[in-house]
């Protein structure tokens, strides 16, 4: 895609247009308070960070207090929570972006530390085998409702403090993709074991926060599913399941997909007649071109960014570096009136 067409407005669904398709990556920076309370940090941040980008993607704010993935994190958990995330949404906006709100859950990627003495729950009791993570608890098919209703509240808060939408974490292994994968989702119930099984769970999801915004939100609001594409651990979640899961979700009704890489245009692992096409060209073939579809993955140069071949570029580390980036793109200077050259050493800053 051509940087002049990335740089111009996008209708990502109807009533609702982006300044631009660059997406600040979701980030988690850690600098909320103890108690996930939004910070003035947090404010400062998304503040400018958001100027130069049509959609800011605010990371990893958990929807119950077992499902924090990790210490400063934002917490929509509860109803004192909405004054601080009503000033982070405002914030945004007043740098004419969009504000989305990551919702997300754990599951079994935390610690009794990290949840402040919470049990750590997942769909099977069976410990991850990287981070410092405890053993979880199997979840009760009642805990689950609960979960899902966790998720729905956190949808209300976010409308009430203004979001523009928000984002299922489905990715990196966290709760949602924990009941995709073989891996970590061994039960013997309606929530486990088959595909269409699996799927049961990120389905209801969106269908509950579907139901909630329809209800509640004033104007068009949007619902994102971010998805990591596969599992290259022997035995675990598949390309081709996710795959599934895609069009499904199409079919129920989200308002993008967002696609967690490493690399933008890397090659699938997990199925051997897929490894000629890079995971962006994989998705769109499966979900088609109307809905709107998203890549992430080291975008730190203007070719890369042209290169990538998805609807929304979301960047993380190079706009982390520097949030005037989109704007020195239009002008061909950065900010210090130097031309601009390809991509530069940045931090070790992963959108979560």
């Amino acid at each position: 895609m051509q940087l002049e067409q990335i740089l111009n407005d996008y209708q990502i669904k109807k009533d609702c247009r982006l300044n631009n398709r660059i997406v600040l990556a979701p980030l988690n920076i850690q600098s909320s308070l103890f108690d996930g309370s939004v910070s003035i940090n947090d404010i400062v941040f998304h503040q400018q960070h958001a100027s130069k980008v049509g959609m800011d993607i605010v990371g990893s704010a958990y929807v119950s207090p077992s499902g924090n993935t990790d210490y400063g994190s934002i917490s929509v958990a509860d109803d004192k929570k909405i004054p601080g995330l009503t000033q982070l949404a405002k914030a945004i906006h007043s740098s004419g972006s969009k504000a989305i709100l990551q919702l997300v859950h754990a599951g079994r990627m935390t610690n009794g530390h990290i949840t402040q003495g919470h049990p750590v729950v997942a769909p099977s009791a069976i410990k991850a085998t990287h981070g410092n993570v405890d053993t979880p608890t199997e979840l009760t098919t009642e805990q689950i409702s609960d979960i899902i209703d966790d998720f729905a509240a956190a949808t209300r808060r976010a409308i009430k403090a203004g979001f523009d939408g928000i984002e299922l974490h489905g990715a990196n292994t966290f709760l949602i993709q924990q009941f995709m994968s073989p891996l970590s989702n061994q039960r013997q119930d309606s929530f486990g074991g088959s595909l269409a099984k699996r799927m049961k769970f990120p389905i209801f999801l969106v269908n509950q926060v579907k139901a909630v915004a329809k209800q509640l939100a004033p104007k068009p609001f949007i619902i994102g599913y971010r998805m990591s594409p596969e599992e290259v651990e022997a035995g675990g979640l598949k390309i081709k399941d996710n795959l599934m899961l895609a069009m499904v979700l199409k079919e129920v009704g989200i308002d993008y997909l967002s696609l967690s890489l490493h690399q933008y245009n890397q090659l699938p692992l997990t199925s051997d007649k897929l490894q000629a096409f890079s995971m962006p060209d994989v998705f769109r073939k499966a979900v088609g071109q109307s809905l709107p579809l998203m890549a992430s993955g080291a975008i730190n140069s203007k070719a890369s960014l042209e290169d990538v071949h998805a609807d929304l570029m979301a960047v993380g580390s190079k706009l982390f570096v520097d949030p005037m980036w989109p704007e020195e793109l239009a002008t061909g200077k950065s900010h210090l009136g130097a031309p601009i050259t390809g991509g530069v050493p940045y931090s070790n800053i992963w959108p979560k």
